[in-house]
């Protein structure tokens, strides 16, 4: 009986994995070496997670991945491998955005209450940041609305507000007078907590259709992009 489930938390320079090897149990966590030119460390770290608590390929249920925003490769690295492992074991997939990684964490870390509602913001570049206004139900997020905004826009966000390290300045001060400002972290197991709750909810994700969420044209494209003379997204 497939029972395991498998998160993949690559969004940030810092990645990891969890593991909830039986329905019910427990849940372990191992962090992936960043990669380097040479290795790409992801698979290695989940067959020794996998092997530590004994669960082979046809366990799989499912497995969740955090699809951003959050760092070019890290996303893209991460959604190739869980689309693969999907194809070859016809286990589940779910893709979970990555704000809703943040929130849950933030209620694993008792940042925010299990009922609160919260704004994550994430992508911060140029004056613009990822917004996602979130709902909290028993300490499971839900996206109500997601997109860009910019400083001017800052007033009339949700707080408390939970912020990247890049978070623009006019955000900052928005948290002055309206609500409490909070550091994002990202947990593998937060991830797979969420992954689970959306299961349960029937929102898997075909493998075919899983992709990074990317709020902006990345550097990397569009630096490939000016470099041979191609107009954006050309």
């Amino acid at each position: 009986m497939r029972e395991s489930i498998l998160a993949i938390e690559l969004s940030q320079r810092a990645g990891s994995i969890a593991l909830r090897p039986r329905a019910e149990g427990g849940i372990f966590e191992m962090e992936v070496p960043v990669s380097d030119d040479a290795n790409d460390h992801l698979m290695a770290c989940i067959d020794a997670l996998c092997t530590q608590h004994g669960v082979t390929p046809t366990d799989l249920a499912a497995i969740a991945v955090s699809c951003g925003p959050g760092a070019f490769t890290g996303l893209r690295v991460a959604c190739a491998t869980a689309k693969a492992i999907a194809d070859v074991t016809g286990c589940g997939l779910v893709a979970v955005p990555s704000a809703l990684v943040v929130a849950r964490t933030a209620v694993r870390t008792g940042q925010l209450d299990a009922g609160a509602s919260c704004t994550v913001a994430l992508a911060s570049k140029a004056g613009t940041t990822w917004c996602t206004h979130i709902s909290m139900t028993n300490g499971m997020p839900q996206a109500l609305s997601a997109g860009l905004r910019t400083e001017s826009e800052a007033e009339s966000i949700a707080f408390p507000l939970i912020g990247d390290a890049h978070l623009p300045p006019g955000f900052v001060r928005a948290t002055i007078d309206r609500g409490r400002l909070h550091t994002a972290q990202w947990s593998p197991a937060a991830c797979l907590e969420v992954g689970e709750a959306l299961l349960g909810a029937g929102k898997r994700t075909d493998p075919l259709h899983l992709a990074p969420l990317y709020p902006r044209p990345a550097e990397a494209v569009t630096l490939w992009e000016t470099r041979h003379g191609l107009p954006p997204g050309g």
